[in-house]
């Protein structure tokens, strides 16, 4: 049974005050979308979405607001799922970023709609709310908006915070704020949590026991796609790739490029028929990581770039500037390394290689998955490094000892099936709060 949130007057002062602070910092937020508007060819710029002016969509649905490409992925099975259990009710998937938005039209086609999540000022999710009309929304991992979350409350919305996280770090963050954020998440009619840390945070943050429920990481629900597969075994082909080891560099930021570039380097003194593949994070950024691995002086191809016949040799780095190919990547890996991790990002998925059985390193920023990460190093399937330098050395001991790559591999397929549940906790918890 649920614990019913209660309006104060004070809370109501405090979100005001929130209020205040967006529309004085509205100048700078409308300049960062003109700057990072989508360009992409045959794309129309959607940025009137983001200020709640939503055009024509099917309403009184659910809606699905992910952050960004990992949110999508990790609430793949649940949108599915969602669909067989209510086929009558229309899907929106709403994102804060274009690569999120990209990756949700890979994962879904025509099956979902499509929005950007408006800015969390009064007026402009109040347009939102009453064009889409929503009977239930579900929102991912941390995504805290106050007035959203208001417009929920008002219109007597189920709200459910799924595969939610909230590290000792960002507990403290939220304690600043306590007046405005406890009020917000007590309008959650409940929050799934990634795991016991999280759930006693919550608790700390002062969410109603009753309207917790641990059921764990959701993305250790992630499942083989058979999509992934033919991309795969295409891009092998395109590739003419037989027996040579490949490594992998997925989900990279700025300056991961250099340092698995200089790695790579390294490697080929001792394993000259090594393919290196590096898929950057963002879009923006393919023309500047093309620009890197051309200055090495190896041959370089770019994946758009790929003839459909195979080449008379396979190259020695592919880039690949498209979005939904890195987890076909990650089939065709020896060893990988996921990005945001010497960059202070958090880190991304680890569990997307491991579901390959790919023995898999990152950098020391990964906040952003610690209990992935940590029950992925007890098992021994991923190393968590120091300085970059490290890179080339652990990468090394896997291409050099193939029986220890495939034991690491294999450690790693093994905590995903151990770990998995999260997507049926999940959809219980839903519906005992949608009817």
């Amino acid at each position: 049974m649920n614990t019913p949130y209660t309006h104060r007057w004070y809370h109501f002062i405090w979100r005001w005050c929130y209020n205040l602070v967006l529309v004085l910092l509205l100048p700078l937020g409308v300049l960062t979308l003109l700057l990072k508007s989508d360009k992409t060819k045959g794309q129309r710029n959607r940025n009137r979405e983001r200020f709640g002016f939503i055009g024509k969509l099917e309403s009184q649905g659910i809606l699905v607001h992910c952050v960004s490409v990992g949110e999508v992925n990790a609430a793949k099975s649940i949108v599915l799922r969602l669909q067989q259990r209510y086929p009558n009710l229309p899907i929106t998937i709403s994102t804060t970023s274009s690569t999120g938005a990209k990756q949700a039209r890979e994962v879904f086609a025509d099956s979902v709609q499509y929005v950007y999540l408006p800015i969390d000022i009064p007026i402009c999710m109040w347009m939102f709310f009453q064009k889409l009309k929503p009977k239930l929304v579900l929102v991912t991992e941390v995504e805290i908006w106050p007035n959203m979350l208001h417009q929920c409350f008002k219109r007597n919305i189920p709200a459910v915070l799924i595969n939610a996280r909230m590290t000792n770090e960002s507990l403290k963050n939220y304690q600043r704020l306590a007046y405005l954020f406890r009020p917000s998440l007590r309008k959650f009619s409940r929050i799934c949590t990634q795991g016991q840390q999280d759930f006693d945070n919550f608790l700390k943050l002062g969410v109603y026991k009753p309207n917790l429920t641990l059921s764990n990481n959701m993305k250790f629900d992630l499942e083989l796609d058979s999509t992934d597969d033919v991309k795969a075994s295409i891009l092998k082909k395109q590739l003419c790739l037989t027996t040579q080891a490949v490594f992998v560099a997925g989900s990279t930021h700025d300056l991961e490029e250099t340092v698995c570039l200089d790695a790579f380097k390294k490697l080929r003194t001792t394993h000259p028929a090594l393919m290196l593949i590096i898929v950057p994070r963002h879009p923006h950024r393919f023309e500047k990581v093309a620009q890197l691995c051309q200055a090495t002086g190896y041959t370089v191809v770019k994946l758009s770039n790929l003839p459909e016949s195979p080449p008379t040799s396979t190259p020695d780095i592919l880039l690949v500037d498209a979005m939904g190919m890195l987890k076909a990547c990650f089939q065709l890996a020896s060893c990988a390394f996921v990005g945001g991790s010497f960059s202070p990002k958090g880190g991304h998925n680890a569990l997307e290689p491991a579901l390959y059985g790919v023995p898999t390193m990152m950098g020391p920023s990964i906040f952003n998955n610690p209990v992935i990460c940590d029950a992925l190093v007890a098992a021994g399937g991923l190393k968590i490094l120091s300085t970059p330098e490290q890179l080339a050395e652990t990468a090394l001991e896997w291409l050099d000892d193939v029986d220890a790559a495939t034991r690491a591999g294999e450690a790693n397929k093994r905590v995903i099936e151990q770990n998995r549940g999260a997507i049926e906790q999940t959809l219980k918890a839903i519906e005992e709060v949608f009817q």
